[in-house]
């Protein structure tokens, strides 16, 4: 306080006409960083977690369900909600259908209390979805608690506890906008007018509401971003999760979390089973001499394994398929073998083309995966030192071609009257893979299927435009 004092008495004794410019130099570096309402929730794009890139693609494997509970603990599963939202950024443009968003983690000042709200809301029916988003829009905007109208006051008090009322109490000091910085001033002016429109009992919601919320794209030049929408985030517990907002109070929120899968290996790491609940995946390979090299149509040599037999058994008399001779998996790094001594041809191996293709989009994947290790790291998520290190202390590259080659081995849409039961099957592929790969965000599966409950308000979507709006989010259904 004494050298603020100091600063404030040498402003003055410089002069009348420098006095503004080094005002204005000293308010950034002090009091405004900390008062400032945006301080209140600060997440950005720049907060967003990884895209969990591996994801991408599950509505093809699996179909989602509703749970009848939106605030239940969840198995492991596939499931998508249209869920109430809430803007979190007043004064900015509204996502519109096809808006993308990452998921970030809920930061500021005032996060606490805000996912506490968000949080509470589930089990407070009887306060409604306009009522939390004007208590949302008070926190935001540094509005005391004790300044809204007594009946709003009455409405939202279910959501929190004496401790943080006394918190929302203490509200946000105005500074005389004349000595603020431009750019500093229009978004002071803004929390003012909106607290006293918030604060006056003769505000209609839609009065606030059309201050708070703007429509239409927001303004290119505060892109940041490009970012497509249903992006998937790895957000702990095993769980995935993405958003697709509709408008700022309705979202659909889809989670994923990936079944336990018990594996089995052979001496060369290779998995010759899966199983999951009594349903199993069984593979053998072609063993014999020269069976893990290929003479491919441009006359060289690749790494190969081929599946002699991918067979399905499901936990019913009638459920089992046996696919032999079909499908294969690049071995090792896929590249060129040179000498080759012994070598074996079969009907199912791929043209030199199909190998590479496959082998690039390998080489793609671990690009992104060095990208997703980065971002990670840059974010203090947690990075993985040694890939080779992520999945059952070794091989995960090759457990990749191999996830691949069964998928692509395996399709159910040639079998008709069993495919909901194949499908299955192929659903705990990519179970084990995405299960597996969630060691990429410090996590696996090695706790059982028990239920549990995804935090979901402490993520919220960050759009890539910063003039857009913030979307927090909760386990309430939209319309109840």
């Amino acid at each position: 306080m004494k050298n603020l004092v100091l600063k404030f008495l040498l402003i003055i004794i410089c002069g009348v006409s420098t006095l503004y410019a080094q005002l204005d130099d000293l308010l950034k570096k002090t009091a405004i960083p900390d008062i400032l309402e945006e301080k209140n929730i600060t997440t950005s794009i720049d907060d967003a977690l990884p895209v969990a890139f591996w994801v991408n693609g599950i509505d093809q494997y699996f179909e989602p369900v509703e749970p009848e509970n939106y605030n239940a603990a969840l198995p492991p599963g596939y499931y998508r909600m249209t869920i109430q939202s809430y803007c979190l950024k007043a004064g900015t443009n509204a996502p519109t259908k096809g808006s993308g968003h990452l998921i970030a983690p809920l930061k500021g000042k005032l996060s606490d209390i805000v996912e506490n709200i968000l949080t509470r809301s589930p089990e407070h029916p009887e306060v409604a979805q306009r009522d939390i988003q004007l208590l949302l829009w008070a926190i935001i905007a540094g509005t005391k608690f004790t300044d809204l109208s007594a009946d709003l006051q009455m409405r939202v008090r279910p959501l929190l506890t004496e401790t943080e009322i006394a918190e929302l109490s203490i509200g946000i000091k105005d500074i005389p906008l004349d000595i603020l910085p431009d750019d500093l001033k229009s978004i002071a002016k803004f929390y003012k007018e909106l607290r006293s429109k918030i604060t006056n009992p003769a505000s209609t919601y839609e009065e606030i509401e059309q201050m708070a919320v703007i429509s239409g794209e927001p303004p290119s030049q505060f892109l940041k971003r490009k970012v497509e929408p249903g992006n998937w985030a790895y957000i702990g517990d095993g769980f995935y999760m993405r958003i697709i907002p509709e408008a700022y109070y309705k979202s659909v929120v889809e989670l994923y979390r990936p079944a336990k899968i018990n594996v089995t290996r052979d001496n060369l790491n290779r998995i010759v089973s899966m199983e999951n609940g009594g349903n199993k995946i069984e593979i053998t390979f072609q063993d014999e001499p020269g069976s893990d090299v290929m003479k491919a149509d441009d006359g060289k040599f690749y790494p190969i394994y081929r599946f002699k037999s991918i067979k399905f058994t499901g936990v019913n008399p009638d459920e089992e398929f046996i696919w032999e001779n079909t499908g294969w998996m690049i071995r090792g790094d896929g590249k060129e073998l040179k000498n080759v001594s012994e070598y074996k041809n079969y009907p199912q191996d791929p043209t030199a083309s199909e190998y590479k293709e496959e082998v690039n989009k390998s080489v793609t994947f671990f690009k992104n995966l060095s990208k997703y290790k980065k971002e990670s790291a840059k974010l203090k998520k947690g990075s993985v030192k040694d890939v080779s290190d992520c999945i059952c202390g070794k091989g995960f590259d090759a457990d990749r071609h191999q996830t691949s080659g069964i998928l692509a081995a395996t399709n159910p849409t040639n079998f008709k009257g069993k495919s909901n039961w194949i499908r299955k099957h192929i659903s705990f592929v990519t179970d084990w893979w995405n299960c597996s790969s969630n060691s990429l965000a410090e996590n696996n599966c090695d706790d059982s299927d028990k239920p549990k409950k995804p935090n979901v308000p402490k993520r919220i979507g960050t759009p890539g435009n910063t003039a857009g709006q913030r979307i927090g989010t909760s386990m309430r259904k939209y319309g109840e």
